[in-house]
This record gives structure tokens, C-alpha cells and sequence, in this order.
């Protein structure tokens, strides 16, 4: 009986350092800025300017340019060509993108 405290005190200890380790593994993952459930934003800059919001990002081998038009509702993709055009690579509806996800979603 005598050995009993000491034991649950042991185990006390055990359980509080196991827990220290794991807080301190998951605050090292938050610090590194890359945990396997999280994703990283690209976005280099975004500006509004009216009914306009503009986008810039590395799309891997060239840089991209989305536009988001509330006035018109739709969604521009160029691609930067040597940095001295713009190529139109896609033009999207935004009433239709939302449709098209909800369907996918089964209406929620």
C-alpha cells in the first residue's frame, strides 16, 4: 500500500510529459507554417479598386492574374506572357461556378 502513491504520482508524471511533448510537436508544426492540414496561400498581392479585385500568384512556371468583375459577375484568368502581355486563359460565370458547386455539393 505504501508503494501505491508513489506509483500514481509516477504516472501523473508520465502522462503530463507525454502531453508537454505533444503541445510542443504541434506548436513546432504552426511555427514552420506547413502541417499537413493546412494549405498554403500563394497570393503575392490583392487590390480592389471599384467593382474590380485583382489577384497575382505563381502559378508554378508563369506568374497569374485573376480578376474578379462584381459588376459583371465573372471571373478572369490571364497568364503574364514574358512579363509583357496578358493571354486570356479563362473566363467563368460566377453564377454558374456557384451552381455548378452546389450541384456537386447535392444542393446544401
Amino acid at each position: 500500500m505504501k508503494d501505491q502513491p508513489h506509483r500514481l504520482n509516477a504516472n501523473v508524471l508520465w502522462v503530463t510529459a507525454m502531453l508537454i511533448a505533444a503541445l510542443t510537436v504541434v506548436q513546432l508544426g504552426r511555427r514552420g507554417g506547413s502541417s499537413p492540414f493546412e494549405q498554403r496561400a500563394l497570393a503575392e498581392m490583392v487590390s480592389s479598386v471599384g467593382d474590380y479585385s485583382i489577384m497575382t500568384t505563381d502559378g508554378g512556371n508563369e506568374e497569374l492574374l485573376f480578376v474578379l468583375d462584381n459588376r459583371n459577375e465573372q471571373l478572369l484568368v490571364y497568364r503574364v506572357d514574358q512579363q509583357k502581355a496578358l493571354i486570356l486563359l479563362a473566363r467563368e460565370e460566377l453564377d454558374n461556378v456557384f451552381s455548378s458547386a452546389r450541384s456537386k455539393l447535392g444542393g446544401r
